[in-house]
């Protein structure tokens, strides 16, 4: 039985140590979670927004029938007596969402301008058990208005709850219905509408308006999710505080840190570096001018710097250094893949890092860590939920799947983290490996977020998209300005940091034993090589053909491995490589981008050019010696199937078809130069144009999610701005930042093994809370076909009852990591 504080009740908590159990009066919830939300929001400029939905999310909790369900679930009315309810069977199935929405929408009956205002507002209320719900549905049914809105009393108890309320709570939110909110409101509209609209030239076709509208609308649409996300971070961060305050002193105890403390420590280990080759000199070079360029105001910069130029450290100085002198709140990495996080947040950890617990500076997210959709159990999803990683940390490196998660993705587990984009700097490392489908979306979320919440996004990479050149640039490009890019003359740089040389095999194909004995030549006559492959299995066979050789060491790095262990794996392959140890390593392109290693040698098999650029930078990456071998090959397609790898596919094709083609006597001329500044502008133009009906993400034959969630003209015909028409679920459902969504599990390697039985073992929330941050590392993405091989085989086993899984200690080797048949060699096991 709980103690009462004699007023209605928004959650109960048992402490199991204890088996005491508290309740958390609603009106405390409502105000916690209203002036939480306030300060999130006003990074958008919309703090009164933010207040007065905080205030109404829970409205619908006063209602008799959710006070008698949550009264019954914490013992305090009895199965004897009046009011009782099987709150069991009633879980989740008590719709407190709506009755605020529905209040706030009946008290603004105005205007049009009125009327959007409190429908953002409404929206956001009633859909944050779900995710943003569509306005519009797909099929042109208004969902807002004729379903949501007009919702009976005896679903909603909207009257009741009026009738209940905490005086001073209502008192409120009346006062806060006011004319200072629809001004705030209003002028984020008016900002966003001249912001886009202002592209269009002055006599634009119909067909540049439309798009212009579309790109407006979808970035209305984006202020409404950073609201959305602004409440859904702030009532689970006050509901996991309630439920175990341990969660809140864990994160008021994190140490802070000013800007000018980090950028102290890393202005102090750049010092300290020393410059041993001429490599080192333009690395200086490229990290003054981050220096100089951080004064600068916030907007879109690109650094384009040709691989091993140091782009890391340089963009981290820059990053620090323009968040100290416009006091910004945070520096965001997004990295491409889950591979290489663990090396760059290592770098930084490092420097920033000084004597405070791991993690607290700088945070690494690879993924959610949520329950599997089958579980089917809300309470779980809930608890779990509140575990999940909101980027609240000074430093922060994640994945670009994540980033696009927070900005589309479904239900209110990723949306949470959205609004601490705003007023951040926002590092895109290798830009060049956005999805295509997502680029047009990603662009006008880019320039949302400098636009509209005052973040600065620098695009890294030595291979820039021309995002400012898509085709139809109003349906979302980048107005990249020449002088935005920091390094003032990247040709030369180019020229300077020529280490390479490139050899084509690309007229023939080769089998898989081919490229084994020409990787082995190279690694004899090299010393080391370095092979990388588009697919796992491909890799795996060639390192499997590899005829082990006495004193050599042979590496194997894929995704199948997990980050600590990948780790491990490039520390020692670095120390062999430093020691001059002969070394034949085989990869799949996780090794490409970013990754900080130098062979002599380097085969890659057949792709885009800029992946063939990537992994050329692991090629005599620091100049040391003679010029480094990079060897371009091709494969017979059924030997390598991309058949669900189409970017891959596409990227490979527009190379072999197109690049070489229409630069064959150039190439020729050059000796093969494939670094040429031309060839990288060609090669984006001809493979946006060859994929341009997908830069929009098509949902069908002629629907697509920028429509869906911009102006959604197929369902209502024509933009109802500043009115929502979006079909904000039914898009969130179709998005997949990648082709196929693979599953997180927690893997049995070294701490690994004491996290996951601390998972399974332990009942206290603030220590999930921190066991999930480490487990991280210690996490595999499988795919389904995977995932299937492995559950037939008995080989995950349940966390808890959490919906997530664990891998038993046999099928994961020390040489390939996950492995779908079980390793008998125990040997083979032990780490």
């Amino acid at each position: 039985m709980a103690d009462l504080p004699g007023c209605c009740v928004a959650h109960v908590a048992q402490f199991k140590a204890d088996t005491s159990v508290r309740a958390q009066p609603l009106s405390e919830h409502l105000c916690n979670v209203a002036e939480l939300t306030s300060v999130a929001a006003a990074k958008a400029g919309l703090p009164l927004a933010g207040h007065l939905v905080g205030l109404l999310h829970d409205f619908g909790k006063y209602s008799i029938e959710f006070q008698n369900y949550i009264l019954s679930a914490a013992g305090n009315i009895t199965s004897d007596e009046p009011g009782y309810t099987d709150y069991i069977a009633l879980k989740g199935k008590i719709n407190h969402a709506f009755a605020g929405g529905q209040h706030l929408w009946k008290s603004l009956q105005g205007n049009d301008t009125q009327k959007a205002i409190a429908q953002m507002l409404a929206l956001c209320i009633l859909s944050h058990h779900s995710g943003l719900k569509d306005c519009v549905t797909p099929d042109g049914k208004h969902a807002f208005t004729n379903d949501y809105m007009v919702r009976p009393e005896s679903k909603t108890h909207h009257d009741q709850c009026e009738q209940r309320c905490d005086p001073a709570i209502f008192s409120a939110i009346e006062s806060e219905i006011s004319d200072a909110l629809l001004l705030e409101v209003f002028a984020g509209l008016k900002k966003l509408q001249h912001r886009v609209m202002g592209r269009q030239q002055v006599k634009a076709g119909s067909n540049d308006q439309s798009d212009c509208e579309n790109s407006r609308d979808f970035q209305l649409g984006l202020l409404v999710r950073f609201l959305f996300s602004s409440l859904i971070d702030a009532d689970r961060t006050d509901s996991a505080d309630f439920e175990d305050p341990n969660v809140a002193a864990i994160r008021a105890g994190r140490p802070c840190r000013s800007w000018d403390v980090l950028v102290q420590r890393l202005e102090a280990d750049l010092a300290q570096k020393s410059q041993q080759h001429a490599i080192d000199r333009i690395r200086g070079d490229i990290s003054a001018h981050c220096a100089r360029r951080a004064q600068d105001a916030p907007g879109i910069f690109s650094l384009t710097v040709p691989t091993g130029g140091g782009k890391t450290l340089a963009s981290l100085r820059f990053a620090l250094l323009h968040a100290q002198e416009h006091q910004m709140d945070r520096v965001i990495y997004i990295i491409p893949y889950t591979s290489i996080i663990d090396q760059n947040a290592d770098v930084a950890r490092k420097i920033l890092e000084q004597d405070e617990p791991p993690g607290s500076i700088v945070l690494e997210h690879h993924s959610n860590f949520m329950p599997d959709e089958s579980a089917n159990a809300e309470e779980v999803a809930s608890q779990w939920e509140k575990l999940s990683e909101n980027w609240d940390a000074p430093v922060v490196f994640t994945t670009m799947v994540q980033f696009l998660e927070s900005l589309f993705g479904a239900g209110t587990s990723s949306v949470r983290r959205m609004h601490n984009l705003a007023r951040s700097v926002i590092i895109f490392d290798e830009v060049q490996t956005v999805p295509v489908r997502c680029l047009r979306m990603f662009c006008n979320a880019v320039d949302f977020l400098t636009g509209q919440c005052g973040s600065t996004a620098v695009l890294c990479t030595a291979t820039q998209p021309r995002l400012g050149s898509l085709p139809h640039p109003l349906r979302g490009s980048l107005n990249l300005k020449p002088h935005m890019e920091i390094v003032p003359d990247v040709p030369e740089l180019f020229t300077n940091l020529k280490r390479t040389v490139f050899f084509d095999h690309c007229h023939t194909d080769m089998t898989a034993e081919d490229i084994v004995a020409l990787a082995q030549k190279e690694q004899r006559e090299q010393g080391s090589c370095l092979v990388v492959c588009n697919t796992k299995g491909l890799a795996e066979k060639i390192y499997t053909l590899c005829k082990k050789e006495d004193g050599v060491t042979y590496y194997y790095l894929s995704t199948n491995l997990c980050p600590a262990h990948r780790m491990e794996k490039l520390e020692a392959m670095r120390a062999d490589l430093k020691n001059g140890h002969p070394v034949l390593c085989v990869s799949t392109q996780l090794i490409e981008c970013g990754v900080d290693i130098s062979f002599r040698s380097v085969i890659r098999l057949a792709a885009g050019l800029d992946s063939i650029l990537q992994a050329a930078g692991r090629c005599n990456r620091h100049g040391e010696s003679e010029p480094g071998r990079v060897h371009v090959v091709r494969v017979d397609a059924a030997l390598e199937n991309l058949s669900w790898l189409n970017d891959i596919k596409e990227g490979r094709d527009t190379f072999l078809d197109t690049v070489r083609v229409r630069y064959a006597d150039e190439l020729l001329a050059s000796g093969y130069d494939l670094t040429m500044p031309q060839l990288v502008a060609t090669y984006f133009d001809y493979y946006f144009h060859r994929r341009g009906a997908l830069l929009s993400y098509a949902a069908g034959d002629s629907n697509s999610l920028l429509d869906m969630l911009g102006s959604n003209r197929l369902a209502t015909g024509k933009s109802r701005f500043p009115m929502l028409s979006q079909s904000f679920s039914s898009a969130a459902k179709l998005f997949k930042p990648i082709d196929s969504i693979a599953k997180s599990i927690f893997v049995p390697y070294g701490e690994g093994k004491a996290i996951i039985a601390d998972l399974c073992s332990s009942d206290l929330l603030y220590k999930k809370y921190e066991l999930l941050r480490r487990a991280q590392r210690f996490s595999v993405n499988i795919f389904p076909h995977t995932e299937r091989e492995l559950i037939e085989r008995g080989a995950l086993y349940p966390v808890q009852d959490s919906g997530m899984f664990a891998l038993k200690p046999n099928f994961y080797c020390n040489d390939q990591g996950v492995v779908t048949q079980p390793v008998h060699n125990l040997d083979l096991c032990n780490f």
